[in-house]
């Protein structure tokens, strides 16, 4: 007996609400944490500091501007994909390439819309 299941759900995000919200429209939205300044882009939930300041486990929201360096990059069938340090997150970022014809050393965030968000990225061309 061969049956099909559709299942229609909304998940909320959570915690990571402020983040999701901004990857959909393209903007990055890091933590902060308040015991010791760490920035992290994505957002950790736990500082991995395990400074007895940041034992409260809290954290604020901070805005990036979205623009990063390139730090690898790699091409397969899958897709590309780039690990990439955002500009004034300490932490690094695994995303994937929008425009993998694209190239450079910078990049910067993309909206990924409200559907499916997701880090991703387009490389900035270089000046002549």
């Amino acid at each position: 007996m061969k049956l099909q299941l559709s299942l229609e759900y909304t998940l909320g995000g959570g915690h990571l609400r402020p983040f999701l919200e901004g990857l959909a429209k393209g903007n990055a939205c890091a933590a902060q944490c308040t015991g010791c300044g760490r920035v992290t882009f994505p957002p950790e939930r736990v500082c991995i500091t395990r400074k007895k300041q940041c034992q409260a486990q809290k954290s604020k929201w901070l805005p990036l501007s979205g623009q990063g360096e390139i730090v690898f990059s790699t091409r397969s069938m899958a897709g590309a994909f780039a690990l990439v340090q955002f500009d004034g997150a300490d932490n690094r970022a695994v995303c994937r390439i929008g425009n993998p014809e694209l190239t450079g050393v910078r990049a910067t965030l993309v909206a990924s819309g409200e559907e499916r968000p997701a880090m991703t990225i387009t490389p900035l061309e270089e000046p002549d």
